[in-house]
């Protein structure tokens, strides 16, 4: 049950197309106009800003993240004071914003942050540490899109918008390009190569000796030659990098990857046999919230997955299960109900949601619904009381999971369950499936 292939001899013809590439980029286009999604269409973002449209986003960020009611605590342990908050509002150059504002578009260099706040403090729940920095929105994969809007009084920040995120990222980290075409045009170059391993090195030499980056599943990169050999006679990729200069200006070098590495060239086809195989390559790695520590969250997981196939997903869970199509209205409904969802549901391309966590359904055996997903914790009630048991890495599920514990079951608990497909695939996958 801890190998792809599994789950892939359960479904008939699992190399169907679910989706076409066309049907993907119609998808892309269509969602990224959403204004629910909070995604952003970041070539297409309007170049001037006035300073109360500015003065807006950062009012948003900090009425959903600034709030301090009850008590913060920093990673040390300390209590993040008033002095400290005061401190974060005045980091950030409100008063100096102007009407007219350029953004600034350039790409990341390096995996990177992006930060709710300009600051590498943590915002944690209680003053023995934790996981959960909420000042951490997310990681960014080096050759990103980015939007600058202004930068932090110190400059050591930027106020940045990706494609699934807006927040600060280390202005180190970013290469600005003179003209904003010059960064757009890096990222529209069609014949790319896709990272489809959990996580590569890019090499700043054929030799493949000094790591320039390293990159996580989903990231691409536009190719310049796949005919070279190095010294040792190794096929290797060239590709096209970012890198900043002294100035902080973009300019370009080439980057070299090994064939033998687990990478494609172009966006994989969208199978339920290629979805599993990617899913699992993840299997067993560390639980991170916002990638912290090198690992993932689940919404990440499920991200990762979905770039595979250049399929744009948003960063939250609530939002990805917005996506895709409803097999049917689950919320309130009984474990039986669920489970007649379930038997029409088709394994591989299926998400589920229970508040606050995603899944990617994987199918039924011997009677259970099992599901990979990045989980942090379970909890099961005895005799003594509700245990709490720390899983933290990427697991094999079955649904039942969790049914004496007072939250209930995860079937139980989901809320939404979303197909990604086309209306012509549906019907097929449901009756090619077997239990």
């Amino acid at each position: 049950m801890e190998k792809p292939e599994f789950w892939i001899k359960k479904v008939s013809n699992p190399d169907r197309p679910l989706l076409t590439p066309e049907e993907i980029e119609k998808i892309n286009e269509q969602n990224l106009k959403r204004q629910d999604l909070y995604l952003c269409d970041v070539k297409n973002l309007k170049a001037e800003w006035t300073r109360e449209d500015l003065q807006a986003l950062i009012e948003e960020d900090w009425q959903g993240f600034g709030d301090h009611t009850g008590p913060r605590y920093g990673k040390d342990g300390r209590l993040l004071d008033n002095a400290f908050w005061n401190g974060l509002r005045d980091a950030i150059p409100t008063e100096s914003l102007k009407d007219g504002a350029r953004v600034r578009f350039g790409l990341i260099v390096k995996r990177t942050d992006i930060r709710v706040f300009p600051t590498v403090e943590s915002s944690l729940n209680g003053p023995n540490g934790g996981e959960f920095d909420r000042f951490q929105h997310s990681m960014i994969s080096p050759g990103s899109l980015v939007a600058v809007y202004f930068f932090s009084k110190d400059q050591r920040w930027s106020y940045s918008q990706v494609q699934f995120i807006r927040g600060w990222i280390r202005s180190e980290d970013i290469a600005l390009a003179k003209e904003r075409d010059e960064a757009i045009s890096y990222r529209e170059r069609e014949d790319r190569l896709v990272v489809t391993g959990s996580f590569i090195k890019v090499y700043d030499d054929p030799s493949l000796r000094q790591v320039a980056f390293s990159t996580q599943m989903g990231s691409s990169y536009p190719i310049l030659d796949r005919s070279q050999r190095n010294a040792s006679g190794d096929p290797i990729y060239v590709i096209s990098a970012p890198r900043r200069e002294r100035d902080g200006q973009l300019s370009f070098r080439n980057g070299y990857v090994s064939q033998r590495e687990d990478v494609h060239p172009g966006f994989l086809p969208y199978t339920q046999a290629n979805v599993a195989r990617q899913a699992f390559k993840m299997l067993h790695e560390p639980y991170g919230w916002g990638e912290l520590g090198g690992g993932r969250d689940c919404s990440r997981l499920i991200m990762d997955v979905f770039d595979s196939f250049g399929i744009v997903m948003p960063r939250n869970s609530k939002f990805q299960a917005m996506l895709g199509k409803s097999l049917g209205g689950v919320e309130g409904k009984t474990i039986g109900e669920k489970r007649k969802i379930l038997d029409r549901a088709p394994p591989l391309a299926t998400v589920l949601r229970l508040p606050g966590h995603i899944m990617l359904y994987l199918g039924k055996h011997k009677g259970r619904y099992y599901v990979i997903h990045s989980l942090w914790a379970t909890t099961r009630k005895g005799a003594s009381g509700a245990t709490s048991t720390r899983v933290s890495r990427v697991v094999v599920s079955d649904l039942s999971q969790g049914g004496s514990d007072p939250h209930e079951s995860l079937l139980q608990r989901v809320t939404d369950i979303r197909y990604f497909g086309s209306d012509s695939t549906i019907s097929q996958v449901i009756t090619g499936s077997r239990k």
